[in-house]
Parts: C-alpha cells; sequence; structure tokens
C-alpha cells in the first residue's frame, strides 16, 4: 500500500479515496467575468497593430495553458511576431516542468518561449528577454513599417498576469530608471485600457504599449474558471471562494499531494470535505467571529471566510508541494 510522509509530527498519511471530477453546488451561481472594457480594448489593440512590430503575451507559469486567449492567437499573433513570456516561474517546479511545457507549447506552434519572475526583476531572465525581443524584431521583415527608425511591441495577456511589472522591469534593466512607468496591481483590472507607450530601449530605438488584462470571450469550463481563480486572475467579486478552496483541495487529493496538512500545520488525516478541512483550519487558529441575531443576542461562529484565506494563502506563497495546475493538459 502507498504511504505518504508528511507531517512534522511523524505520522505516516493513507492515501483518501477523493472525488473522480469537481462540480459546483447546485446553489452556486455561475459568473462569467468579462467586462465590458475588455471587449472595447481588445477593438483598440487591433486597430494598433499596423504600428505594432512585435506582440509578447504574458502568462501565469502555473497555468501555461489554461486560460490562454485563442482571440490573441488569432487577431494578433498570426499577423506579427510572439513571444510567450510565462511569469511567476519561482512558483513552479522548474526542473519538472520545463521541458514538458515548452514541448507541448512547440506542438501547439509556439516557438518563442521565455520564463520570468517578473516581481523580482530578475537581471538574467529579462537580459534574456531583451535578446530575444531584439532577435525576433530585426529577423521579421516590418511590413508598412520599413521607413520607421524605431521599434513598437505591444504587451498582452489575461489579467493579474505581471505585464506592468515586466514594462517597469524592462526599463529598469534597460534604461536605469527606478520610476515605474506603469501601475502596478495585486489584483485583477488595474490597466483597464490601452496605455501611452513608454520608451524601454535607445539602441535600438524600442517602445512598448502596456495593455488591459483580456480573458477569453467564450464559455470557460468550471475547472478552467476555477484554475484561473486560484491564480488570482478573475475578481474574487465574480467567484465563489469557498467553491475555490473546494477545488483546490479537489486537485490536491487528486494528486495525492498532502502537504496542506503539513502547510497548515493540521494533525490527522487528509479530508475530501472542504467544510471539515475549514472548521479544522478555525480550530486549530481559533477562527472566531462574533456575529448578532436580532432579539437572540450575540454568538461565536468559526470565521470560515478566514480560513478560506489561508488556504489559498499556502497555494498562493507556495508552501505546497507542488503548485503546478496544468498536468492534465502534458
Amino acid at each position: 500500500m502507498i504511504r505518504r510522509f508528511c507531517s512534522t509530527s511523524a505520522k505516516f498519511i493513507k492515501p483518501i479515496q477523493s472525488r473522480s471530477e469537481f462540480e459546483l453546488p447546485i446553489n452556486v451561481e455561475r459568473k462569467k467575468w468579462y467586462p465590458k472594457h475588455m471587449s472595447i480594448q481588445m477593438a483598440k489593440m487591433e486597430g494598433r497593430l499596423r504600428s505594432v512590430d512585435l506582440v509578447v503575451e504574458v502568462h501565469d507559469a502555473r497555468v501555461p495553458f489554461t486560460g490562454r486567449n485563442p482571440v490573441f492567437r488569432d487577431r494578433l499573433f498570426t499577423v506579427r511576431p510572439h513571444i510567450l513570456v510565462l511569469n511567476k516561474r519561482d512558483l513552479i517546479d522548474m526542473e519538472k516542468y520545463r521541458i514538458p511545457v515548452e514541448e507541448q507549447l512547440r506542438s501547439e506552434g509556439v516557438n518563442c518561449v521565455l520564463w520570468t519572475d517578473c516581481k523580482k526583476k530578475t537581471k538574467r531572465a529579462l537580459d534574456d528577454l531583451t535578446k530575444m525581443m531584439i532577435q525576433c524584431l530585426q529577423s521579421d521583415f516590418r511590413f508598412n513599417r520599413t521607413v520607421k527608425a524605431e521599434y513598437q511591441v505591444m504587451v498582452v495577456g489575461i489579467p493579474n498576469c505581471g505585464k506592468s511589472s515586466l514594462i517597469n522591469g524592462l526599463r529598469t534593466l534597460t534604461m536605469d530608471k527606478k520610476k515605474n512607468a506603469v501601475k502596478e496591481g495585486a489584483r485583477p483590472g488595474v490597466t483597464v485600457r490601452l496605455q501611452n507607450r513608454v520608451r524601454i530601449m535607445d539602441k535600438p530605438l524600442m517602445y512598448i504599449l502596456d495593455t488591459p488584462g483580456v480573458l477569453n470571450p467564450y464559455v470557460r469550463t468550471v475547472e478552467e474558471n476555477m484554475k484561473l481563480g486560484l491564480c488570482e486572475n478573475v475578481l474574487e467579486s465574480t467567484l465563489n471562494m469557498e467553491s475555490v478552496s473546494d477545488y483546490l483541495l479537489y486537485w490536491l487529493n487528486k494528486q495525492q499531494d498532502y502537504s496542506y496538512l503539513k502547510a497548515l500545520n493540521l494533525e490527522g488525516q487528509p479530508t475530501d470535505d472542504i467544510r471539515e478541512l475549514l472548521t479544522r483550519i478555525c480550530q486549530k487558529n481559533n477562527l472566531v467571529h462574533s456575529i448578532n441575531i436580532p432579539g437572540k443576542g450575540h454568538f461565536d461562529r468559526w470565521n470560515y471566510k478566514a480560513a478560506i484565506e489561508m488556504f489559498l494563502k499556502i497555494f498562493r506563497k507556495r508552501e505546497l508541494d507542488d503548485c503546478f495546475l496544468d498536468k492534465d493538459k502534458l
């Protein structure tokens, strides 16, 4: 029998029978977050293509296939050179996933792939991106822009994947500018319109355009939505966060990855019941809040909202054994 050692208390964990598939509860409403500004800004991006020499797509390395917008491929990448930047590489096991991900992407026609961690603004990764951009620009025919002395690059991607951080990192590296040229945020929807171009290089002269995150306008599956919710690529107000945490529990148990017990400092065996797990988190951390019931007084209840945040945090901070969500795509 398979046994896993994943507890500081030196106890062996027995694998549990997890759910065969993930389903939302009947009472949970499925909302689709595709604000009007996304379709408007997508049209504006297309309108700017005549002045663009290269398109850089930024995506989350934890979900290199899930959520990538097919509209970008159909309307932008087919008419301009394309580089895919997989950001937040620090949140996955690069030694394990780099080669299979790149092989799968090549089979889909994506040949220029770069891995970065834009928040840390790693010099080597930004240097590699700069070289790749120059190589793509100088090796491709410039269509109607042959008489232009400068190059123009458009950065696209889904919300909250690190587009603005990438631009600021490039500008810091190539021009020694410490002040951010474009606004950054830790939530989706910070950039909501096409920005003015920013100079990021003098030799060759190069400008870059920051764009708002645009999601796939077509129907996304429940699992795709949950993965994007885990990676904070959609607004939490459009999701039921208990369902997102339930998906994380389902996904971990499906992989027989019980490292969440150690990360949460929980005793006992794993569970496939999200309410049971959240209650155990509340008990362990004394997460209680008081509610007032009119006519009856104040009562203490478990603070499930705080427990959900604590559970999601161990994924988002890479405190689990494996945070790569697209294993089924390889």
